[in-house]
């Protein structure tokens, strides 16, 4: 085995509607990312915290189309890359197995520095532990994996609704008022020590415990599903599977009916099922959706070249929403309203697709990616596009 064999994913051969896929994700998370980088979201009534119609109804809007729809489709996709790395990998005869635990320990890395020093929701962290596990189920065939991922979804989809139902009447609100007034507090005028503990405070309350394994349960399947629908070869511009991805987009807008059934029934049995049940669903819409506006040859360029560059376009929505509200940056944690923060979500999303496209105009990869990539593949590799790379880049 030579140590040539082992190099990333040349720019010409990436699958655009992957990195289109990546880009909308990276703007759905980022809606539901901006309330809890400007208020104590985990901690409120999200019916009544509001107050006015009108952010109430952005409120809605949001939880209807982007809360729990985009973290499925970017689990999703990060199944669905790990089966292309391998695929590729292995037709080059290099190790995949020990190139993969490279990747995944970089991730771990970035996720504890992510929710430790920046900002407590992270995503790293907990990828990097479903892709662990991934590797135990990788060798599987497609249908196999996708099997075992249903039957874990639809466990935890099942078991906790049904769990729910007989407190439907119950008052389990998480609105917590000395929990909301200590996260302005400290956000909003706590030194960087402080606030650097409360974020620690905050990740806990989200993934210790009990909840660390229900976020396994809760995004762990879609990594399977990716990986088997890599496998089936799904979704990989073939227009053979075009009748089988119009289905499956019909399938994905019942997620629609699902995510509006709280609205309907006041029970928070129904909301789990909006969130875990609809949301994916929807998710699947979504990704349905762009494969077939692929499958026509129409792209979307934009959240391409963000997609291109998403994680570090994920980190930098992270620094840029802290430094906003922090008190280290602007100190403007619980002072804005839904209207606001929806504002602010399009025109930074607009900044980094133009930063994403000038900055691959020159170079290959994000920065973020490039020191990722060589982290995995032990090696230097070259950041800057040649003259000739830079004047196609559009063309691949």
């Amino acid at each position: 085995m030579t140590k040539s064999a082992l190099a990333p994913i040349a720019p010409n051969e990436r699958i655009h509607s992957i990195d289109a896929m990546r880009g909308l994700a990276l703007l759905g998370i980022f809606f539901v990312n901006m309330i809890d980088f400007h208020s104590p979201w985990m901690y409120i009534d999200q019916i009544g915290y509001w107050g006015d119609h009108w952010n109430q109804l952005l409120m809605n809007a949001i939880d209807l189309f982007a809360q729990a729809s985009f973290y499925p489709l970017f689990s999703f996709l990060f199944g669905y890359g790990f089966l292309i790395l391998r695929n590729r990998l292995t037709a080059r005869g290099a190790p995949f197995r020990s190139v993969m635990v490279r990747r995944l320990l970089f991730l771990f890395t970035l996720g504890v520095i992510h929710f430790t020093f920046i900002w407590h929701g992270d995503i790293l962290f907990t990828y990097s532990l479903c892709g662990f596990l991934l590797l135990f189920f990788v060798r599987l065939k497609g249908k196999a994996l996708i099997q075992i991922g249903l039957v874990l979804w639809l466990f935890y989809v099942i078991i906790l609704f049904l769990l729910m139902l007989p407190f439907s009447n119950a008052d389990l609100t998480t609105h917590n008022p000395s929990a909301i007034e200590h996260s302005i507090l400290v956000y909003g005028s706590g030194s960087y020590l402080e606030i650097m503990s409360q974020r620690l405070s905050d990740w806990y309350y989200v993934n210790g415990g009990l909840n660390g394994a229900f976020l396994l349960f809760s995004i762990f399947p879609y990594f399977l599903f990716g990986a088997g629908f890599s496998k089936k070869g799904w979704f990989n511009g073939d227009v053979i599977h075009l009748p089988f991805v119009k289905k499956l987009m019909l399938l994905g807008a019942l997620g629609f009916a699902i995510k509006i059934s709280p609205f309907l029934f006041d029970s928070y049995a129904f909301t789990h099922l909006q969130d875990s049940l609809g949301g994916p669903l929807v998710s699947l819409f979504y990704l349905s959706c762009l494969s077939l506006l692929y499958y026509s040859g129409r792209r979307i360029k934009p959240f391409e070249w963000v997609g291109k560059m998403a994680l570090t376009n994920y980190l930098l929505q992270s620094i840029i929403g802290t430094l906003l509200f922090y008190h280290y940056g602007f100190g403007l944690y619980g002072s804005i309203e839904i209207s606001t923060g929806v504002a602010l979500v399009i025109g930074i999303f607009i900044l980094q697709v133009i930063g994403s496209r000038s900055w691959l105009n020159s170079f290959q990869y994000g920065p973020v990616e490039w020191i990722w990539r060589m982290g995995t593949y032990q090696k230097r590799f070259s950041i800057k596009r040649n003259k000739k790379e830079g004047m196609s880049h559009e063309n691949h």
